[in-house]
């Protein structure tokens, strides 16, 4: 039988006891330290340079709603953009170049864990059961630990599992309310402020259906919540094209294999089907005791981390508290808290994405953010100097990086953001690259093209510029870069 509310027990005497000074710091400390391990190494991340041309435009006072990147379609709107996310990024690399991009990032995942420890906390959890599900989720998050907007969706979402754990803890809706300006400010940062609304839903109906942190009637002033959570995710600019960018998202699978919606694999993605298996353990050991919102968390967050491994490391973020009390309570019936940790920390080292000698690789700025095998530093100065500009066909990965180093000089065919043009534009790219007189016929509005290497794929122009129509200008170990013969730019090379 359900308790009432009067048996249940005190909400002051239910929550943990706050780490001294010395030991917030350590903890703090460990944090930072295993935020910086993840993001002070060398990536391949072609959309941080589009990030950081439209976080270029809003410091201008340029709002971006249209693709003015583009040279087709300079007019076609932008529902949604992670203005803010973007600002900053562009902010931060002012600061301190690209180094400043990594400390970013190793203050938005430092940020998440911080919160992931404190949802897990006020559970009362045992401090090595927390440190062990958190080692676990850091494998899980080091293959998303990009710098990208969904960072700042691990952070949005911890926080909104946090406000569930506290709600929880106080055995009544009234803290739920934080979740609002939460997801507010969470829908100028990234499109995916959709799921903190649908946590807090999870929770809300789950404690209608079986209450068992709230009575039935804060479940229905939780689900109020959870409905002006979703009308916060419109406090931003664009206003209900946040939902229209979602959506757009949604189905972009249906168009064309883009890798981030593709299903998780093995064996990248071991430690998400690790965690996942230690996750539904924990949880359906003695489901009768399991409150019915954690179980129904793990279930659509896990379930969304299998369809598209971009939502990987959020079935942590959710689960983290839940799993971390049944740990707990496993090591009240006797379980060894050292062996606990250890056991963690040697499956996280045996399942890891990366091998452990990757960490002795870390590096800082340029050669780390921008790797020269993908994009020639200074491009942009180089092409300047061949005097090079205007329309230009370039590689699907290489539409974000010219929008940084050229634009407005120059303005692209394509980039990765696939609801920036209408999806017949892929579509068109993909039919033409397999009919070498509809390619030519593409590429008529172009007297210049860079072609990417290293990255050759049915999008990326390579084998489709043959000598004998294009005189190649420049190339090095990332880009080829040639010009129509007999066009504007077919003159003599500058030394």
């Amino acid at each position: 039988m359900l308790p009432t509310p009067r048996s249940w027990p005190d909400p002051e005497a239910a929550r943990p006891h706050r780490p001294s000074i010395a030991t917030a710091a350590l903890l703090l400390a460990l944090a930072i330290a295993a935020a910086a391990a993840i993001s002070f190494r060398p990536i391949y991340e072609p959309d941080l340079w589009w990030h950081l041309a439209q976080g270029r435009e809003t410091a201008a006072g340029h709002l971006v709603r249209t693709n003015v990147f583009n040279f087709l379609y300079g007019t076609y709107p932008q529902s949604y953009t992670s203005w803010l996310f973007d600002l900053s990024e562009y902010l931060a690399w002012r600061g301190a170049g690209a180094a400043g991009i990594q400390i970013a990032q190793t203050a938005w995942l430092t940020l998440t864990l911080v919160l992931i420890f404190a949802g897990c906390r006020r559970r009362a959890a045992a401090r090595p059961a927390v440190l062990a599900v958190l080692l676990l989720g850091l494998a899980v998050i080091e293959p998303r630990a990009l710098p990208r907007p969904h960072l700042a969706s691990f952070a949005g979402l911890a926080a909104c599992a946090r406000i569930i754990e506290r709600a929880r803890a106080r055995r009544t809706a009234a803290p739920l309310t934080w979740a609002m300006p939460t997801i507010a400010l969470w829908s100028n940062l990234h499109v995916e402020a959709f799921l903190g609304a649908l946590l807090v839903g999870i929770f809300a109906a789950a404690e209608i259906i079986s209450p068992a942190a709230l009575p039935r009637r804060d479940g229905w002033r939780a689900a109020a919540i959870a409905a002006a959570c979703l009308l916060a995710t419109l406090a931003n600019p664009y206003g209900w094209g946040i939902a229209a960018y979602f959506l757009e998202n949604w189905r972009v699978p249906q168009l064309l294999n883009i890798a981030e919606l593709r299903p998780a694999y093995l064996p990248n993605y071991r430690p998400f089907f690790v965690y996942l298996g230690v996750a539904a353990a924990a949880l359906l050991w003695r489901p009768r005791r399991e409150a019915l919102a954690d179980i129904a968390a793990a279930v659509v967050f896990g379930a969304l981390g299998v369809r598209f491994l971009r939502f990987t490391p959020l079935i942590v973020v959710v689960t983290a508290p839940a799993v971390a009390a049944r740990l707990t309570e496993l090591m009240r019936r006797g379980l060894d808290g050292r062996a606990l940790v250890a056991t963690a920390l040697a499956a996280t080292l045996a399942t890891a994405r990366q091998p452990l000698i990757v960490f002795t690789r870390l590096g800082v700025g340029t050669h780390a953010v921008a790797p020269p095998e993908f994009f020639p530093a200074g491009l942009g100065r180089t092409l300047s100097g061949l005097e090079l500009e205007g329309p230009v066909f370039n590689s699907m990965n290489l539409g974000g990086y010219l929008a940084w180093e050229m634009y407005p000089q120059a303005r692209t065919f394509q980039d990765s953001r696939l609801q920036a043009v209408p999806p017949d534009h892929f579509l068109r790219i993909l039919a033409a690259s397999r009919d070498p007189a509809a390619w030519e016929q593409l590429v008529a509005g172009v007297e210049w093209a860079v072609i990417s290497l290293p990255r050759t794929n049915e999008l990326s122009g390579a084998g489709h510029f043959p000598d004998s129509r294009w005189a190649p200008v420049f190339e090095d170990q990332a880009v080829r870069v040639v010009v129509r013969r007999g066009g504007r730019f077919d003159r003599p090379v500058p030394r």
